[in-house]
């Protein structure tokens, strides 16, 4: 069966409270990061593999932001912006790490007991 990959962008943010965006307007309230997580299984027979990693994802910088601005407070749904982070974060490369450590499961000792015993 393939591997299987499934982001989760958490609620858990960094919120400044101060900042001043690229065309020089101060604002309140802008979400600087996100905590996402990306999770990879797989299924072999009775066997359930799993990798796992999560960060916190920088979103744009304010000094670097343009066009129109939401202020954190005003939210009522997750913006564009953040889908788009947490999907750049969840790279190619980071998919084939968790690949690579699933990988690496299939093959690693297991402990057993002893008949004997």
């Amino acid at each position: 069966m393939a591997i299987t990959y499934n982001l989760n962008i958490s609620n858990r943010l960094s919120v400044l409270q101060t900042a001043t965006l690229k065309d020089g307007t101060d604002v309140t309230d802008y979400i600087s990061k996100v905590v996402c997580s990306l999770n990879a299984s797989e299924s072999e027979g009775e066997n359930d593999y799993n990798a796992f990693t999560d960060s916190w994802v920088s979103l744009t910088p304010p000094a670097d932001h343009t066009g129109p601005y939401v202020p954190f407070s005003d939210l009522t749904t997750q913006p564009d912006f953040v889908s788009s982070a947490a999907n750049s974060w969840a790279s190619d490369d980071l998919k084939s790490s968790l690949a690579s450590q699933i990988e690496a499961q299939k093959t690693a000792p297991k402990n057993e007991a002893a008949p004997w015993a």
